[in-house]
């Protein structure tokens, strides 16, 4: 009775949990619903079979995470800020949920297909409005180009977070399905490349020009960690896949235009200059614990100059290191690059340690890629503050890591039950 129980309970946490991949394309609503049962129903099985999540060969990723959550607290509060505002740091919670799903066999190739499936359908309804401007489920119309089409959005709130989200979802896609290779993937292999393209068409027409910037320079990694003889004839691959782009793609080719007239200016209240500018005076005067989670907004307002028409708030930085070393001091910065460091570290022991074209290698390979491309859309967007694409990268980061779980982590279901 006992086994079976176990059994059920572990199917239903990776059913609500595939449903939080497939929804988290789409649904940010849906997909947190989704999470927070398969997480309680985790914390259940936990419980009943004394798995213990932490027992593991990832105690610096968990160590990191817990002093970046401290020192969250202690600014928040010292700011006299509501701890409400750290409410997204919960996602946390998808990475030892992540871990034991991934670990389990049976379970990794299906999770990698919701996250297709889901891909597939957002970047052809994404397609749909960049050509129409419909916006099904939602009371306003998409951003209009000047050439007759429309900022792609996706069921997203702004065409940036469908950028962003679409691009580190691609380039996870595109890796898995590479470095696998289709000898080991037949079929498969063909289902989740085709989605992992269709994500980068999808983030061209969402019109969001860090996240088309990051997709060459996250594919020339992955070309590199496939095989340097890769890396010539990509890079001329891509030179003229960009070339093209640009040349088809009339919006595209006239924001970034707008990008080294007016950003490089700085002068702009919209410009990224102009407000890092204003960041790293804000962090100049608040190095210690910052101006707390929650406050950014209203603290940057007072360091507009009214006399200079100097009207426009911000609810960040607009770049996620400055964004945490305005809200969290020059301590939270260091706790933020820390995580970064020890995830990347173990990507790469991951990388070292396995066998060619395995799934721990291949895993930790497009885990790698995908990071990487998080990054360099943080670059000129507060990335990991939206909750839709930091949810991504807690399910990726699991999906790269699950090899260094302990031998009490390596249950399998069977051992689950006989707990």
């Amino acid at each position: 009775m006992g086994a079976k129980r176990n059994n059920l309970l572990n199917n239903a946490v990776f059913f609500f949990f595939a449903l939080f991949v497939f929804s988290s394309t789409f649904s940010i609503a849906l997909s947190q619903v989704s999470f927070g049962i398969s997480l309680l129903l985790f914390i259940i099985l936990a419980v009943t079979t004394h798995y213990n999540p932490f027992a593991c060969r990832l105690l610096c990723v968990y160590s990191v995470i817990g002093l970046y959550l401290f020192w969250m607290i202690i600014s928040t509060m010292v700011n006299g800020a509501s701890l409400w505002n750290l409410k997204e740091e919960w996602l946390f919670g998808i990475i030892p949920v992540g871990l034991f799903l991934f670990k389990q066999q049976k379970f990794r190739g299906i999770l990698v297909a919701s996250l297709a499936s889901g891909i597939i359908l957002i970047s052809i309804y994404g397609i749909i409005q960049h050509y129409t401007g419909v916006n099904w489920f939602k009371d306003y119309a998409p951003t209009a180009g000047r050439d007759n089409t429309f900022y792609a959005l996706g069921g997203f709130p702004h065409s940036l977070t469908y950028g962003n989200y679409l691009a580190v979802a691609a380039l996870f896609l595109i890796s898995l399905a590479i470095l696998k290779g289709k000898k080991s993937l037949a079929s498969f292999y063909w289902f989740v490349l085709s989605a992992g393209i269709m994500g980068l068409i999808g983030t061209v027409m969402s019109y969001s020009r860090t996240a088309v910037a990051a997709l060459p320079l996250g594919l020339l990694v992955l070309t590199w960690l496939k095989g340097r003889r890769w890396v010539i004839t990509s890079s001329v691959l891509l030179v003229v896949a960009a070339a093209l782009t640009f040349l088809l793609v009339d919006q595209l080719a006239f924001k970034y235009q707008l990008a080294f007239k007016e950003d490089l200016a700085g002068e702009q209240q919209s410009s990224r200059l102009f407000i890092w500018k204003k960041t790293w005076a804000i962090i100049s005067d608040n190095l210690a614990f910052g101006v707390g989670q929650g406050n950014f907004e209203k603290v940057y307002s007072e360091y507009l100059d009214p006399s200079r028409n100097e009207t426009r708030t911000r609810p960040h930085a607009h770049n996620d290191l400055l964004n945490y070393a305005a809200i969290a001091g020059i301590p939270g910065a260091l706790f933020f690059i820390s995580l970064w460091v020890v995830v990347f570290y173990r990507l790469y022991q991951n990388w070292h340690s396995s066998e060619p074209n395995s799934d721990k290698r291949v895993f930790a390979g497009a885990a790698a890629v995908c990071g990487f491309t998080f990054i360099l859309t943080s670059l000129t967007e507060a990335t990991f503050a939206d909750e839709e694409v930091r949810q991504l990268l807690m399910l990726v980061w699991a999906a790269g890591l699950w090899p260094f779980l302990s031998k009490n982590g390596d249950k399998e279901v069977g051992e689950v039950e006989s707990a």
